[in-house]
């Protein structure tokens, strides 16, 4: 599982992107789920931190069709948010995702699977039932304590339509926390903290996720072991006290 990759950034982390799919890749993984906001997009606010060509949408999803790590056998499934690539879906009233779908395919990417726009439902078959994924990116900002937003999301699934696991992007935090019978993941994001995110006072857990789960015949996850691969800032690996752009 990866999350909040922000293509187009010039704090989008590929070097640890590129990383994770190499580890993906040796540990046989198929099928990867992306949290949403794969590329940066464009707002007022952050028009300054995009890398050359990043200017347009097209000009972004021509950057993630080149850069996106891409490894034989390895599909990624990846939402939409309402924010970043959501930000063209709000100002042009385009389907965004469908957009990002069509320019993929059309430059042979076809390991990049567009599922749904803000969430999806993923069912894991087993000899007599399923388990219930759902993979979300949601809104607001981050809460005062880093469990929290995935706890009230848990808490707040209607009875009777809880999932048995939950995967949160858009937070750029990793976390994982069982609530009310759900495995609550935050998925953390492959971007270095932003001037934005530094003036929010927001913290940036680099990583991603490697689970693996063992289910009952009926479909339930009767065991987890969870791998949070974890990323320091890019000058920690080129040895330079301030990253150079």
């Amino acid at each position: 599982m990866v999350s909040d990759t922000h293509l187009g950034s010039k704090y989008s982390r590929l070097d640890a992107l590129n990383a994770v799919y190499d580890r993906f890749r040796s540990e046989g993984v198929a099928e990867v789920y992306h949290g949403g906001n794969l590329i940066d997009g464009q707002a007022r606010f952050n028009r300054f931190d995009l890398v050359p060509g990043a200017d347009s949408l097209e000009g972004q999803l021509k950057i993630a069709a080149r850069d996106y790590p891409k490894r034989k056998g390895i599909t990624t499934h990846f939402i939409c948010g309402d924010d970043h690539e959501g930000w063209y879906a709000q100002r042009e009233g385009i389907n965004v995702g469908q957009v990002m779908q069509d320019r993929f395919t059309q430059a042979g990417r076809t390991d990049l699977h567009y599922l749904s726009y803000l969430e999806a439902d993923i069912l894991i078959p087993a000899a007599e039932g399923r388990a219930w994924i759902r993979l979300m990116h949601p809104g607001g900002g981050t809460a005062y304590a880093t469990s929290y937003n995935l706890q009230k999301i848990c808490e707040s699934f209607q009875g009777g339509e809880k999932p048995d696991m939950v995967l949160v992007g858009h937070y750029h935090k990793a976390d994982f926390e069982p609530t009310r019978d759900v495995l609550g993941f935050q998925l953390g994001c492959v971007e270095d903290q932003t001037p934005f995110m530094r003036k929010k006072r927001l913290q940036a857990h680099v990583g991603a996720w490697l689970i693996e789960t063992t289910q009952t015949d009926r479909g339930h996850f009767s065991r987890v072991k969870q791998e949070w691969m974890r990323f320091f800032d890019r000058g920690f690996y080129t040895g330079e006290k301030y990253p150079r752009w």
